[in-house]
């Protein structure tokens, strides 16, 4: 895809969003304790996969956001919306930080990792130079 010379492109944190919402879901589902932050890494790394440019920003958002979706979400089943954001505001604000800067983490990581082994694989292999002293 091409390259945006700006800080935060909403073309990459659409993408990032979808991405990392889908593998933190699919995480949370498969992985009871650790999956959200797995997928979310899964779903960053997809996303550095896809972009030439870094949208670490924008995957770490995305992160971010997928991290306080799914803490909501787990307070809002078997209760309704108003019960949730009660449910949420009694918790730790500890927590809720450690969550947020897993989530962040995670999302950024992933999408780090992504680039690399993109431009790991598209990238040629320079071959080694014959020296005299090989002779």
């Amino acid at each position: 895809m091409g390259s945006d010379s700006s800080w935060f492109s909403l073309t990459r944190f659409a993408v990032a969003l979808l991405a990392v919402g889908v593998g933190a879901a699919a995480g949370m589902v498969y992985v009871p304790w650790v999956g959200t932050y797995l997928g979310t890494l899964v779903g960053g790394l997809a996303v550095g996969l896809a972009f030439e440019d870094r949208p670490l920003l924008e995957a770490g958002v995305a992160g971010l956001l997928a991290g306080t979706g799914a803490v909501l979400v787990s307070k809002l089943i078997g209760n309704g919306i108003i019960e949730a954001i009660v449910a949420l505001f009694s918790l730790r604000p500890e927590m809720l930080l450690l969550s947020a800067v897993l989530s962040f983490a995670a999302g950024a990581l992933g999408t780090h990792f992504g680039n690399d082994l993109r431009d790991g694989l598209t990238e040629p292999v320079e071959e080694p130079g014959h020296r005299p002293e090989d002779l």
